[in-house]
């Protein structure tokens, strides 16, 4: 991560430290804290274009294409935001039943990823799929196809050591999963719901908070406080002593992502409809985070397997629980 992030600047220019000054005053007041439908606007449901179509079983597998249309919150840096070309292009694969009204799981990959064969395998994707659900893959800004022509894989831009990228990609997510949510819904898609992966199940925490047509949401390993996890592992590291030789502090971080940080805010939906999977050896999201947001959360169901961020032993088993509680969610 560290060896990724220098390469996008370094801390200790100008120009970088002018931005995370702006960064912090804008984005660090109190008053956007209290307001959640300032800082997440309100979408509205895309034009969506199928790329690609191809026969499955009792359905098709397609890829969908449409424009994120997504407004920065600061309107100052748009024109910067909006120089990223590929990015402003939101995209998804989907496996979908014929017909209508069946229910549909979104699934949000991890840091660094953003390939859909790879996402079909770790989603288990054709078994979810069999048991009756659609399984769509959105990419998160600045990932897969979104990232710069010629990068090998996001992460580099998103999250990153730009304050003002990494926060407004967070909000460009929520708003593009959204739109999603608001043109399955138009195209007749039955109770949508979702399910995120590291920086995935950090999106999948904080979605909750925004949006109330959403069925149920399932943080997988989830990355729950950016700017503890960025701190903690980086103590000993070059960025972190740069930055603390500019006066900045773990406080700091705290308050210019605040804005999207899914402890800030408490979801709108019951705690039924919630549940958090956690791996028992995690040492990058570790049991104590993951503790902090089921906490937060009102201890909903909490389920626990073998492993670490990487390595997740017993999958099967895992993505059982998993759709043992999508049905009871389903059955009201």
């Amino acid at each position: 991560m560290e060896l990724l992030w220098l390469s996008a600047g370094k801390p200790e220019d100008e120009q970088v430290r002018e931005a995370q000054g702006h960064a912090l005053d804008f984005y660090g007041r109190d008053e956007l804290r209290q307001s959640p439908t300032e800082v997440f606007a309100e979408p509205r449901g895309p034009d969506v274009q199928v790329t690609r179509s191809r026969r499955i079983r009792k359905g098709r597998l397609q890829r969908y294409r449409w424009h994120s249309g997504y407004r920065c919150l600061d309107p100052g840096y748009q024109t910067q935001f909006d120089a990223w070309e590929r990015n402003q292009w939101a995209c998804a694969e989907a496996f979908r039943h014929k017909g209508t009204g069946h229910p549909t799981l979104i699934c949000l990959h991890s840091w660094m990823t953003g390939y859909y064969q790879l996402q079909r395998r770790v989603y288990l994707a054709r078994s979810l799929y069999r048991s009756g659900l659609d399984v769509i893959f959105p990419m998160l800004p600045f990932h897969g196809p979104r990232n710069p022509k010629g990068s090998m894989f996001g992460g580099q831009l998103f999250p990153g050591t730009d304050l003002q990228r990494t926060n407004e990609g967070f909000l460009q997510s929520i708003w593009d999963l959204r739109c999603l949510i608001r043109w399955l819904q138009e195209s007749g898609s039955g109770p949508v719901g979702v399910m995120g992966m590291s920086l995935g199940g950090y999106v999948a925490a904080l979605l909750p908070a925004v949006e109330r047509e959403l069925a149920f949401s399932i943080p997988t390993i989830p990355l729950v406080s950016l700017s503890d996890t960025l701190w903690s592992h980086g103590e000993g590291g070059t960025q972190r002593r740069v930055a603390e030789a500019q006066g900045i502090t773990l406080e700091t971080l705290l308050q210019v992502h605040a804005i999207h940080a899914p402890l800030n805010y408490k979801p709108l939906l019951p705690r039924e409809r919630l549940m958090i999977v956690a791996a028992r050896g995690d040492r990058v999201c570790p049991p104590s985070e993951i503790e902090r947001l089921w906490q937060h959360w009102d201890q909903p169901k909490l389920h626990w397997f073998s492993g670490g961020h990487i390595a997740h032993f017993g999958r099967r088993n895992l993505f059982a629980e998993v759709r043992s509680f999508i049905d009871g969610v389903l059955r009201g």
